[in-house]
């Protein structure tokens, strides 16, 4: 086990933390570790080179901070577990499906690893693609393991901050603030790409993934500080939908507005097809939302998106006469990302890895081979794969729960600041899972859509302060009282008129 740079520094700001530092504070500082998406704060050579990613280890210190005797956290865990229930019998399942699968069903089924070996060489290029080995137990449904309980920590974790306003306002502001410097750190990359300056971030990606840098037509594809660009666009989505849906709330305007817009601008130019699939979807179904629930989309809001896109048209209209070299050489790279990836060796390679979590499941009679035992490039079928009939079960039902299909707050904007944000936080872990099922290479959801889930439960679960709800009052004595003996009690003022109470569930006709 060896620690990194970007480890050495964890330790101390998460040991300065967890002896002064509240939850709130700690759990910012997981959010802030979750940016450096390329990097490694501990490296494991013994483990066929896999690393603990900087989230990870962050979450470790929360977890400390929490479970620590004396911390006074326990009521909240317990609380944190109970509405995250569908989601521990996820991770238990898995974790010990990690261990027992593999080795229960070796040798009856060829995988390609989620880890393959640097060293092997391959008679043609189609060897290379559909490389299998027979199924066996190896480091990876270790290091998956440990993975997926990383997420259950982010989801109570997450739980356990956003419980408290404090929480919720670390949520809001961080993400704001940590998508801009995403898209910065983005745009620096491109910028700085072949000088000297660029060595200082290439620093941070010293993780042990395949760390790639390609280019297309000239185009530099945008990377920032995570391994590859569709990664990198793949994050920028999740943290473009959760402050686009805080702005269009109004939740911290003046913060998220700016990261929404920034965001959307290294989207558009990160040359990523998870970006210029994800951006049209997302926007499709805002135009849903405002088409079939009226005040989905406000009248200012839409008049901002409005001169946006008419900003961004007449833009594009400029360059096409000033430049139509630019103009013509971009939409090609556009057309290559897009109409033709499907075609492309990478796109046939990514439909056998994901056809494999079918064959997994179909050949284990839905119990899962572990997960970590293959590589696939869905979410969905990954877990399928891995789980089986229980995992996909079970890690459904609490993203459902945690979306909130019934809420009237999940599909229109409403005063309140908490159901508010839960919204926020619903619509980006949506956007994250579309954006997993045809991209992840394993059935762990991951620390982001953990977090967003775990916050979504939280916020929606928060008690109204004692001040936004009337409380019920002993009045005097009244010479209407039909028994002596005892007094009536009423709702507030007795002259005041009586009203409902709010409700954040959907009203059917």
């Amino acid at each position: 086990m060896e620690l990194t740079f970007i480890g050495a520094a964890q330790l101390l700001i998460g040991l300065a933390l967890f002896v002064g530092g509240s939850v709130e504070a700690m759990f910012g500082f997981a959010l802030v570790s979750a940016l450096f998406g390329g990097s490694a704060a501990i490296l494991l050579p013994l483990l066929g080179g896999s690393s603990i990613p900087p989230v990870q280890f962050a979450l470790l210190f929360m977890a400390m901070r929490l479970l620590v005797p004396g911390a006074g956290q326990m009521a909240a865990v317990g609380g944190a577990l109970r509405s995250n229930g569908w989601l521990l019998g996820f991770v238990i399942y898995g974790v010990v499906l990690a261990f027992i699968a593999p080795r229960l069903f070796a040798g009856q089924i060829d995988v390609t690893p989620l880890r393959g070996r640097v060293e092997a060489r391959y008679a043609s290029t189609m060897a290379y693609i559909y490389s299998v080995r027979s199924l066996a137990f190896s480091p990876q449904n270790l290091t998956t393991a440990v993975y997926l309980l990383g997420t259950l920590l982010a989801a109570l974790a997450s739980y356990v901050a956003c419980f408290q306003e404090r929480g919720r306002a670390v949520l809001v502001r961080t993400l704001a603030i940590g998508g801009m410097a995403h898209a910065l750190f983005g745009f620096a990359l491109v910028a700085l790409k072949g000088t000297p300056a660029e060595a200082v971030l290439a620093a941070f990606r010293n993780g042990s993934y395949a760390q790639l840098d390609h280019a297309y037509l000239g185009f530099v594809r945008m990377t920032g500080l995570w391994p590859e660009a569709s990664s990198f666009a793949n994050y920028a989505l999740i943290l473009f939908v959760f402050v686009f849906e805080c702005w269009l709330r109004r939740i911290d305007p003046r913060w998220t507005g700016p990261a929404a817009a920034l965001l959307a601008a290294a989207l558009a130019f990160s040359t990523s097809s998870t970006a210029y699939a994800g951006l049209p979807i997302y926007a499709l179904l805002v135009a849903a939302r405002a088409l079939l629930f009226p005040g989905a989309l406000p009248v200012d809001r839409a008049l901002w998106v409005g001169a946006a896109l008419l900003a961004m048209i007449a833009g594009a209209s400029a360059l096409m006469i000033w430049e139509p070299r630019f103009t013509a050489e971009f939409g090609d790279m556009l057309r290559h990302m897009t109409v033709d990836k499907g075609e492309t060796l990478s796109a046939v390679q990514r439909r056998f890895w994901a056809w494999q979590g079918i064959e997994a499941f179909v050949k284990s009679g839905g119990i899962g081979i572990g997960p970590g035992s293959f590589r696939s490039s869905s979410l969905a079928t990954a877990v399928l794969g891995c789980t089986g009939v229980i995992g996909a079960v079970t890690l459904s039902l609490h993203l459902l729960f945690a979306f909130g299909p019934l809420r009237q707050s999940t599909w229109t904007p409403v005063a309140n600041k908490s159901l508010s944000t839960a919204a926020a936080c619903a619509w980006a872990m949506l956007m994250g899972v579309a954006v997993a099922s045809i991209s992840s290479p394993t059935c762990d959801p991951g620390t982001d859509i953990a977090m967003l889930s775990g916050a979504a439960l939280a916020l929606r679960r928060r008690k109204p302060l004692p001040h936004a709800r009337p409380a019920y009052v002993r009045p005097a004595a009244s010479p209407l009282t039909v028994n002596p003996g005892t007094e009536p009690f009423m709702l507030g003022n007795p002259g005041a008129p009586v009203v409902a109470a709010p409700t954040d569930t959907l009203q059917t006709a």
